[in-house]
Parts: C-alpha cells; structure tokens; sequence
C-alpha cells in the first residue's frame, strides 16, 4: 500500500486488543497500529506534523475502507478508546517506543518522496498529487467525474477549494452542501436501506445531506479565463473556488457519504445540481499536507 504502511510494526501489544470482527485483518491492522502511535505520540510527542500526517493519511484510508466493508462507526470508535487506553498505559521510555518512533521516521523519509497517489472510493477516486507548478494552476487533489472535476487547486503559492465544468456556465455562483453533523449526527440514508435509489443525477449516492439538516457553504470567487480552462482541460470552463476551509469541512465528514454542489443564476434560482463522494478526501488532503515545508498556503 505505503511504504509507511509496510515498514511500522509497532510491537506494543496490538494484537492482545479485539479489533472489529473484519473481511480485511490486513487493513484492521493498518488502521489499528496507526490509531495506537497516534494515541502514543500525543503522549510523548515523537514525530513532527508531517510524519503525523503520514500516519493519519494510513490511519484514515484503512478507516475509509473498513467503513466501506460494513464495519459499524460505533464498533471502530470504541476500537478507538481501547487503543487509547491502552496508549495511557505505555511509558514514554519504553524500548518499543523508541522503536516505534525510529520505525516512522525512517519510512517517512521515503513516504514524504512519494509524489503522487490514489485514494480510491466506491465510485470515484481521489487523486493527490505533490507537484507544484510555480507560474500555472494545478490539481494537488482530484475527484475528476468527466465534465466535472472538484478537489484542491494550488496557484500561486495559495491552495483552495475548487470545481470546475466546461463551458461558459451561466451559473454565477455555486453551494457546496453539507450534512450539518450537529443537526443530523449520523448518517442519513436517502435511500430508505436500499428501497430506494439515490438522487434522480446521482442514482449511486445513498447517504446525502437532509433538507433538515445542511449546512452551505458558498463560493468565494468564479472564474472563465486561462485558470479555469487549465485547471478544466477545457477551452471554455468555468471556476468556483471555496476556501480552504470548505476543504477541511469535507474532510470531516463521513467517508462514505456524499456533497452536494449547487448551482444558482444571478436571479438565485439553482440550475443544476452535482453529487460529490467524499470517499477518503480525508486521507488525500493528509497525504498533500504531510510533505508542505512551507511553500505553499492552506
């Protein structure tokens, strides 16, 4: 999978823990060893932002897909506790520690040259890719549904939310649309449990935010030039970019849920409608953080 992945045992009694009855032990392993370093270092503060990335980009790929294969919340939240429970347990200059940590920053070094990977979900792929193109716009993630394409953009130093769709729109803004995790904790299911299918432009979306409980966010800027048709591939596009705070919103929620995006005329009226899977958003946008030195702005 990582290298990071395939290099970290960590040796701290892992396996005397019942992790969630699963199809994949391999990837309960994944998410479990990574949970439990996490949980240490929050303790004894081994590793630096980007190698905490690192593990939390594992940690929550192994938890997307745990999620995908049926494993309830409930069960991997209290796998959680246990294994922070059992981190309280663990002295800072225990020798597994030490091993543990040097474990991690060895394979970091070569995680961190990874330049780019793919996040895959039930129906569409992340894609998250390192490289920087100082004097042109670039995808540093990547939901690419054919016309529409929506992820992280970078330009200038500067990384935003961004969709894009081609041709002159005659949409002037757009709404991303999210479940309001006060109002509606948990999931909502459109479907009824599979009694019905998902929305008319989205049949394959089963959980979406209820009309009770959305919480919008509404685009900070819209663009029909040379950035639009790039970050496009199109000719002719249209650009809506979000703040980067749209981007951490998506990655809070649940990975098997979807966004929704609106689109609105200049008389306020919606014109069209898009589903987005949020699949492991959360894991891709850990992956781009977990090399930053600096050089570029969230």
């Amino acid at each position: 999978m990582h290298a990071i992945i395939k290099t970290i045992c960590l040796g701290l009694g892992l396996a005397s823990l019942a992790a969630p009855a699963l199809a994949d032990d391999a990837t309960a392993a994944i998410y479990g060893e990574r949970q439990l370093a996490l949980a240490v270092d929050a303790r004894c503060d081994l590793f630096t932002a980007g190698q905490r990335n690192a593990l939390d980009a594992a940690r929550l790929q192994a938890r997307g897909l745990l999620l995908r294969e049926g494993i309830s919340l409930h069960a991997l939240d209290d796998y959680a506790r246990e294994l922070q429970q059992q981190a309280s347990g663990i002295a800072c200059n225990d020798p597994a520690v030490g091993d543990l940590q040097n474990r991690v920053v060895d394979a970091f070094a070569g995680w961190v040259r990874i330049p780019a990977m793919d996040f895959p979900g039930a129906q569409f792929t992340w894609t998250a890719s390192r490289g920087i193109m100082p004097d042109m716009p670039v995808w540093s993630i990547l939901q690419d549904q054919g016309d529409l394409k929506i992820g992280v953009s970078t330009r200038s130093g500067q990384r935003q939310l961004s969709l894009t769709l081609p041709g002159n729109e005659r949409a002037t803004s757009a709404i991303l649309v999210l479940r309001d995790m006060d109002r509606q904790p948990t999931l909502y299911d459109a479907t009824m449990g599979g009694t019905y299918t998902g929305p008319t432009d989205a049949p394959w979306a089963r959980w979406t935010p209820p009309r009770f409980a959305e919480t919008r966010v509404w685009a900070s800027g819209r663009d029909a030039g040379r950035t639009a048709a790039t970050l496009a591939g199109e000719d002719r596009a249209t650009l809506f970019d979000f703040p980067i705070s749209a981007a951490d919103a998506l990655a809070a929620r649940d990975p098997r849920e979807t966004a929704r995006i609106e689109l609105m005329d200049r008389h306020g009226h919606i014109v069209a409608r898009h589903h987005i899977e949020i699949g492991d958003f959360a894991a891709a946008l850990a992956f781009l953080r977990g090399a930053d030195r600096g050089e570029v702005r969230s």
